[in-house]
């Protein structure tokens, strides 16, 4: 239940959770169901439940930005050498916490929780996908005992309650045995589609990219996951309206008497004391209200804070790198370089076209523009599970580089044989080079319903748009986040660092093109598709790369900066999740990544939340 500071007055808790984001409220349900077992969650954003804002798809635009919502984090400047090689975006570069999905044009973040402003993230941005057999594995390879594919399918299914379509079924292709039944997020397929699916799998099967019907029907059954299928929403079909961990984990236990939350508490250290060679957590200091507060705990402190506020949190607590803390002013409770290190993240963008035929075949294609240009008759269709509201993306292709470009394929695995690196990064390129040669998808190709950026021209209601956006799951960059002084931080992604980066977004802008001019989905004669981003002048590699560096955006799914890795290897955390060197500390989110996944990350995000909370309960049995 919500509650106020004197609600928790001489209370000591099993357990705090610091963050009420997606895996926050996840792993505060699952450790409150024992009623002997006391639990409070700290989150720093507002309430925002049942705010239609939120619940609606497609609102993203109306909280983007806004301090209620969204940190609005921003990078680091660019250092004059990397504005002289050219290798990171010119413009203004944001991150998102580490949980939210797909559709990631906005440059801010936004997060799942009870409040918007939290910690953890999933917005109005809808997609889930689980396309990442090899990842879980890799964890496993990089001495992460208990991290299997297996575990990962087992607590996804806990966490899904698929609902079959009941149109556009020839599209909408599932076997329910791989889905599950019971679990609190309703998944299910939009009521809308652009109608744009079967020319573009077509196209896509043209260039050798299989079509298949049950993403999680290849992967358990041939570990294929290349390939085109038709992705999930969470979205409640009974109620049009977005399902997640605020109404479908936390709100149904809301009255839970052992189960209390505080929103605007704004966490500044857990305290810690010293005790047979380890760090032990004994409560956290919070901010509310322009008052500092602090909550006792016997149990166990578990940091839900995302990608960037969990690495914050620790430092602030005197736990990271001791020559961060010191130039930042805080005292060393903890030696752990790892902190803030090896940050991931996909990065997007994409080619845009104007539809000069709005038809495929006899269906009309449905595009977002509508939104912009009579946004007020899609509001009252809404209701009804009709309008552009409804509509979402469902056709994803996950492909290889070898499938983009087999000669920047080759390149890129030869170098990371010969590069000098660290020994963690050592081990990760290691894995990252067996899955180029094996050709296991990195990077994917997105039919998305309408213009990655708005138009040049401007709107007109006369004309509709699409894109074949796309994104690069399997960095070689690596980020850092640090704090600069007890009021700062630096979010620095490093993004085309490794300039094979930047060659593939240029290659996938070339493959784009190239499937573009496809047939079906090209259409009839010259083709309905006309290029207007990046448009017809921008054609060697050097003026894509241009383009790419000023187009580029987050996908908000960064992770890795407090990573599960062996401590000598730049570790965080251990296979249980326990920050090393501590008794009672562990992370449940994105940040604890060590290998970032070729999938999009909401459904790891519930899986991770999901296999955490087993993980504390067996400890404390």
């Amino acid at each position: 239940m919500l509650t106020s500071v004197d609600g928790i007055k001489g209370q000591v808790f099993d357990y705090i959770i610091i963050g009420g984001g997606t895996t926050g409220l996840v792993l505060a349900t699952r450790l409150s169901e024992n009623p002997s077992t006391s639990v409070l969650v700290l989150e720093a954003g507002s309430a925002h439940i049942d705010d239609a804002n939120l619940l609606i798809p497609q609102q993203r635009w109306l909280f983007m930005g806004k301090a209620e919502y969204d940190w609005n984090f921003k990078t680091v400047s660019l250092s004059d050498s990397q504005r002289k090689h050219n290798i990171m975006p010119k413009t203004e570069y944001s991150l998102g916490l580490g949980e939210k999905d797909w559709e990631a044009v906005p440059q801010s973040i936004i997060s799942s929780g009870i409040s918007q402003r939290a910690s953890t993230l999933k917005a109005s941005f809808i997609c889930l996908d689980r396309r990442l057999l090899n990842t879980p594995t890799a964890w496993g390879a990089l001495g992460n005992d208990g991290w299997t594919w297996e575990k990962f399918q087992a607590y996804s299914k806990k966490s899904e309650r698929f609902v079959k379509p009941n149109h556009n079924t020839d599209v909408l292709t599932y076997d329910t045995k791989l889905h599950g039944e019971h679990g609190p997020i309703v998944t299910s397929f939009p009521p809308l589609i652009s109608n744009l699916e079967e020319d573009f799998r077509k196209a896509m099967e043209a260039h050798n990219v299989p079509t298949i019907q049950d993403a999680k029907f290849r992967i358990q059954f041939s570990g294929e996951i290349r390939g085109t299928s038709p992705t999930l929403s969470n979205l409640d079909p009974s109620t049009h309206h977005r399902s997640y961990a605020t109404n479908m984990y936390y709100q149904p236990v809301a009255g839970r008497t052992n189960l209390k939350v505080i929103v605007d508490a704004y966490v500044t250290e857990i305290i810690t004391t010293k005790a047979n060679g380890l760090i032990t957590a004994t409560g956290v200091k919070f901010v509310k209200s322009d008052n500092t507060y602090t909550a006792n705990v016997a149990g166990e402190v578990c940091l839900t804070a995302g990608t960037i506020m969990s690495p914050k949190i620790l430092e602030m607590s005197g736990i990271g790198d001791p020559a961060v803390l010191r130039r930042a002013g805080i005292d060393v409770k903890l030696d752990l370089p790892g902190v803030g290190t090896n940050v991931q993240e996909h990065l997007y963008t994409g080619v845009t076209f104007e539809l000069t035929d709005h038809f495929a075949g006899e269906q009309e294609v449905n595009t977002f523009d509508s939104l912009v240009t009579n946004l007020g008759l899609q509001q009252e269709l809404f209701a009804s599970g009709k309008g552009t509201l409804n509509l979402n993306t469902v056709e994803i292709a996950f492909v290889a580089l070898a499938d983009i470009s087999p000669e920047l394929n080759a390149k890129v695995i030869a170098s990371l044989q010969t590069e000098e690196k660290d020994a963690g990064l050592a081990a990760q390129y290691k894995i990252q080079a067996e899955h180029l040669r094996e050709k296991v998808p990195s990077l994917e190709v997105i039919l998305a319903p309408g213009p990655a950026k708005p138009p040049l021209q401007g709107w007109d209601a006369s004309k509709k748009h699409i894109s074949l956006c796309f994104a690069t799951n399997c960095p070689l960059s690596r980020g850092t986040i640090h704090v600069t002084s007890k009021d700062s931080l630096a979010i620095d992604p490093h993004v085309f660092e490794n300039r094979f980066d930047l060659d593939t977004m240029v290659e996938l802008v070339k493959y784009c093109r190239k499937l573009a001019q496809t047939p079906p989905l090209k259409g009839e004669g010259e083709g309905r598709l006309k290029e207007i981003h990046p448009g017809p002048d921008c054609q060697d590699d050097a003026a894509i790369a241009e383009w790419i560096c000023n187009n580029v955006s987050t996908t908000f799914h960064t992770a890795g900066s407090c990573s599960m890795l062996p401590k000598e290897l730049n570790g965080v955390v251990d296979p249980q999740l326990k920050v090393w060197g501590t008794h009672n500390i562990r992370i449940a989110d994105l940040s604890i990544i060590p290998l970032h996944v070729g999938s999009h990350t909401q459904s790891v995000a519930y899986a991770i939340a999901e296999q955490a909370a087993d993980i504390i309960k067996a400890a404390h049995k």
